[in-house]
């Protein structure tokens, strides 16, 4: 190949490089990377967004506890003598209605050997006077005689009547006092039971109430008649029955190292005796604007902010907050108004003035 010739070829070679090489630079220079704005404005930031909403904030303390009686909801079954239990009709946690048969007892042994007795000092004291009077009539006896003779005759008789009283005499059912839950039955068929000691122990229908553990550091948020919603452990999906706070017991219990709080229940409650519960005990109130907890976010030393979007940018606020909940936030400040989007998910990586792009909500 000439000279000339070879020359051309090379420039020809070096401007079709040079032309390949501008092609590629201007195609990676004209991608626009995922995530970033055209005219070199940045990373934009992927958000979610929820609306500020008016409306009344509770903030409550979360505690947990167990069904208990109410104070004199135990009444105990008894005699007021020394009893043998025959037959038992009921077993703990039966549900009774007032006059349902309980159990069958008789005196036992010893009580009716002591009724015997007293049944025959008594015919003993009738014959005594009989035969003074005699006596007295052949004048025999004194007037002194014949008032010794009624006076042991009266003291018999009201030994007798003082026993059948009681509930001395052939065997008998005892009958339940009044409607509700059978708590304990103490005694067992054939035993020998004393004077007074309790047979049965019922609760009485729509008397429970529930014990809640606080921590001891809530205890001054805690008042007499705040609202309680109750509901029973793992079974949250229920609607929760509202109670009252009836008594703060200011001392730690040794077996919870907790304080008893004791919150009365509504008569159309259902729940069971010692069933788990969960309280939720509302210890403040307040009506303002609300956001998801979510939307914001802590600045240190007790300040807190949220964003809005605003032209595609993300616009900061701070903001007061007044009361919260684990779900919930209410705030006051921030010049906010209700229906405006605030930005829930991704607000932490977030600058004042960011571009941002909002994604639907799953």
């Amino acid at each position: 190949m000439r000279p000339g010739m070879k020359g051309l070829v090379i420039i020809a070679i070096i401007a079709v490089l040079v032309a390949l090489a501008l092609w590629f630079f201007n195609i990676i220079g004209g991608t626009k990377p995922e995530g970033t704005a055209g005219g070199g404005e940045g990373p934009v930031a992927q958000v979610q967004t929820a609306l500020v909403r008016e409306g009344v904030m509770t903030e409550s303390i979360t505690s947990y506890g167990s069904v208990i009686p109410a104070p004199g909801a135990l009444q105990n079954v008894s005699v007021p003598f020394e009893s043998q239990v025959v037959r038992i009709m009921v077993s703990n946690g039966q549900k009774v209605n007032q006059g349902n048969s309980l159990l069958e007892i008789k005196p036992s042994p010893d009580t009716h050997l002591q009724l015997e007795q007293a049944q025959q000092n008594l015919e003993t004291a009738r014959q005594t006077l009989k035969d003074v009077k005699g006596r007295f009539a052949l004048k025999l006896a004194t007037n002194d005689q014949i008032l010794k003779a009624r006076l042991d005759l009266r003291q018999a008789e009201l030994r007798v009547q003082s026993m059948k009283k009681r509930g001395i005499g052939p065997p008998r059912t005892l009958a339940a006092p009044v409607r509700g839950l059978i708590k304990k039955v103490f005694v067992q068929e054939g035993a020998i039971v004393a004077a007074g000691q309790p047979l049965v122990e019922i609760v009485g229908q729509d008397r429970l109430e529930v014990r809640l553990g606080v921590e001891p550091d809530d205890i001054a948020r805690i008042k007499s008649r705040q609202p309680v919603a109750i509901t029973r452990v793992n079974v949250s999906a229920l609607t929760p029955v509202t109670g009252h706070v009836r008594k703060v017991s200011y001392g730690v219990n040794p077996n919870t190292r907790l304080v008893d709080v004791f919150v009365t229940l509504p008569s159309t409650a259902n729940f069971l005796l010692d069933q788990s519960v969960t309280g939720q005990i509302a210890v403040a109130s307040h009506q303002g604007l609300i956001v998801p907890r979510s939307a914001v976010l802590p600045e240190g030393q007790g300040a807190f902010s949220l964003f809005t979007i605003q032209q595609g940018r993300a616009v900061k606020h701070l903001v007061q907050v007044t009361l919260q909940n684990d779900k919930e936030v209410e705030f006051q400040d921030g010049g906010l108004r209700v229906g405006e989007p605030v930005v829930v998910v991704g607000n932490y990586e977030l600058k004042n003035g960011m571009a941002v792009k909002v994604q639907e909500t799953p």
